[in-house]
């Protein structure tokens, strides 16, 4: 038995809650992964996984050893990689998650870069608004904006993004441009987002004299924050969104920032991972790389 790729097998399988899920994470037969976690549980004298009809979870013993070993199998990676080298020589699969606007409007246009840097990994882009699960889905790690809410994650900000109020050309010619919050919220078509888990409206944020106010009107909305942006473009109405992911139409002229001195407000971008898992040397160049780039936008 190899010992060490029971172990991840192990690991994978309690992650994924699924042995097929697991084996293609690990890209290995369904089979070759039963075989792993049958020796490992031969070798320990003891049951570590129950199967019942739906999923897959660990016995009380497998949960312990799930958390024994988690750190250990983090430790070695880091080992690993260090001995290889970090930068250039970073190597493997990395499966990251952005949300839609940052994935198609900042990332994906300089990846030739990245993998020019660090030919050797293979990167999984998930692009996505809908929160995800990182232990079941396989991610190393997923890039939001906002708040952390779920405590089990870990979040650590890497940029903090200004909020920007714009619209079309096409759209002020036709309807004119507001010259308060107060006006565009009564004489113009606001575009909105909403949350793709829960439907809830994100409001428009505004800051004037330092009090700050919101509003949730809408005309359209969408809960894909690519999808709102082209909205935009396509002369709709006025929305808000980040400055890092609408700079690009900002600058061709596609979209033109209103009520500039009123938008004041800046939302943390952060890399969000499980507590069980340490950010690995391919985490970490690409997460390097993500800063480098917002900075220098």
């Amino acid at each position: 038995m190899d010992h060490l790729s029971a172990i991840r097998a192990f690991q994978r399988i309690v992650e994924a809650k699924s042995f097929t899920k697991a084996a293609a994470q690990l890209g290995v037969p369904r089979s070759t992964l039963s075989k792993a976690l049958k020796d490992l549980e031969e070798h320990l004298g003891t049951q570590l996984v129950q199967r019942t009809t739906r999923s897959v979870a660990p016995t009380m013993e497998g949960a312990e050893y799930y958390r024994r070993t988690a750190s250990v199998l983090s430790q070695l990676e880091d080992a690993d990689m260090a001995l290889r080298g970090m930068g250039a020589q970073a190597v493997g699969r990395l499966r990251i998650d952005v949300h839609a606007s940052l994935a198609n409007f900042v990332l994906i246009p300089a990846l030739s870069d990245f993998k020019q840097r660090y030919p050797d990994i293979q990167l999984a882009l998930g692009i996505s608004d809908r929160p995800v699960n990182l232990i079941e889905e396989g991610v190393d790690c997923v890039i939001r904006a906002g708040q952390l809410s779920d405590s089990t994650l870990i979040a650590r900000t890497i940029f903090e993004d200004r909020l920007v109020t714009c619209a079309s050309p096409d759209y002020l010619g036709r309807c004119g441009t507001p010259a308060s919050p107060l006006e565009l919220e009564t004489d113009h078509q606001i575009l909105g987002y909403f949350s793709a888990a829960t439907g809830e409206m994100w409001p428009l944020r505004f800051t004037d004299g330092g009090k700050e106010s919101s509003f949730s009107r809408f005309d359209l909305a969408a809960n894909d924050s690519a999808g709102l942006i082209r909205m935009m473009v396509a002369g709709l109405g006025v929305g808000q969104t980040h400055q890092s992911v609408v700079r690009p139409f900002l600058e061709s002229g596609e979209l033109v920032a209103l009520l500039s001195p009123y938008t004041q407000s800046t939302i943390p971008i952060s890399v969000i991972y499980a507590q069980t898992k340490q950010l690995n040397a391919r985490v970490r160049v690409f997460v390097d790389w993500v800063v480098e780039l917002l900075s220098n936008g």
